[in-house]
Parts: structure tokens; sequence; C-alpha cells
């Protein structure tokens, strides 16, 4: 009994040490703050009747997070436009020259030259000219719509 009596009475006077440091620590810190006797135990029961969160609320709370950005609707990024007008007409007109030029020579090695004046060829090659044109042109009402909204 008198081993148990001592341990008591050594754990109360560590306890009695710990709460004269945590007082004196706390009346260094009123005078520093200039706080009363009376706001400090205000602060102290506040401190000692908080509720503590649970050990799991972190977890919880990020799992929120990826669930309300897994459902929320992504905004459509920004990107560049992938050419300017000059570029996309090089290219579109670049490859109707080349078809025709495939055109002109094919004529010209099965039909002979001739062939390269008559009415038949030169309305062929207003269409592809035509198609190529036609493609040039929703290439660029295409490109203009899209920038138009990615501005809104």
């Amino acid at each position: 009994m008198k081993n148990h009596s001592r341990r008591n009475e050594k754990s109360f006077i560590e306890q009695e040490r710990i709460t004269r440091g945590i007082a004196d620590f706390n009346l260094n810190r009123m005078k520093k703050n200039n706080i009363t006797k009376e706001e400090e135990r205000v602060r102290i029961l506040m401190r000692e009747t908080k509720e503590k969160a649970p050990n799991n609320l972190k977890h919880r709370i990020m799992h929120q997070i990826e669930a309300e950005k897994a459902l929320a609707p992504r905004k459509l990024k920004r990107s560049k436009e992938s050419g300017n007008v000059i570029r996309e007409l090089g290219s579109i007109f670049g490859t109707m020259y080349a078809v025709l030029a495939g055109m002109i020579a094919a004529a010209y090695f099965i039909f002979g030259q001739e062939f390269l004046l008559s009415s038949e060829f030169i309305g062929a090659s207003v269409f592809v000219a035509f198609v190529f044109s036609m493609l040039w042109l929703i290439s660029q009402l295409d490109r203009r719509l899209r920038s138009r909204k990615f501005r809104e």
C-alpha cells in the first residue's frame, strides 16, 4: 500500500508541476497580450469543451471533393487555333493544284493535247476547283464558329 500511495503522491506532484508550468506559461502570455484572468479562464474553458474532429475527417473531405469534381461539368480547354487562314488556304488549294496537275498529266498522256482544250476537261477542272473552294469555305466557317464558341 505504501508503494501505491507513493506513486500516487509522485504522479500528483508531477501533475501539479505541469499545471503550475501551464499556469506560469498562461500568466506570461496574459501579461504579454494584456489579457485579464477572466478572459483567460473563458478561453481555457472554451478550449477544453470544444469538439474534436474524427480521425477520418480528412479522408472523408477529400473523398467528397473528388466526388464533386467527378460530377461537375468540365470546362472546355481553350486550345490554340490549329492554323491561320493563310496556312489553311495553302494546304487546301495546294492539294487542289496537285489534283489538277495529276488530271492534266493523265489526260495528256491518255487522250493527248487536244483533250486538254475540250469543254469536258475544262468543265471537270472547274468542278474540281469549285469543290476545293467549297471545302475551304466550310473550313473557314467552322473555324469562325469555334472561335466564337470559345470566346463565350
